[in-house]
């Protein structure tokens, strides 16, 4: 039944604590995270959750992706966005 559920996409995406930067690394921009399952989601769907977690007048790029135990078991991974700016460079990866 669990996997019947699971299929269904009943675990979509959510928003968590992002990665955070290196130390002593100051960054212009606002990190989110959002954790989901590749089983359950689709990229689109999390890319929806960043949008909606940034701030007005950003757009999220993906830093990148996690799965150390930082998440739920049945959502392992988590994506880490950078919030950019208009006109702001993507950070290096």
């Amino acid at each position: 039944m669990l996997a019947a559920a699971c299929s269904q996409g009943s675990l979509p995406p959510f928003d968590t604590v992002p990665k955070p930067p290196p130390v002593g690394v100051h960054e212009e921009f606002t990190r989110i995270g959002v954790c989901y399952s590749r089983e359950t989601s689709t990229p689109r769907q999390v890319l929806d959750v960043a949008r909606h977690n940034c701030e007005a007048g950003t757009r999220p790029w993906l830093i990148e992706q996690d799965t150390h135990l930082t998440c739920p078991i049945l959502t392992p991974t988590r994506a880490t966005f950078a919030c950019l700016k208009p006109g702001m460079a993507p950070p290096a990866r």
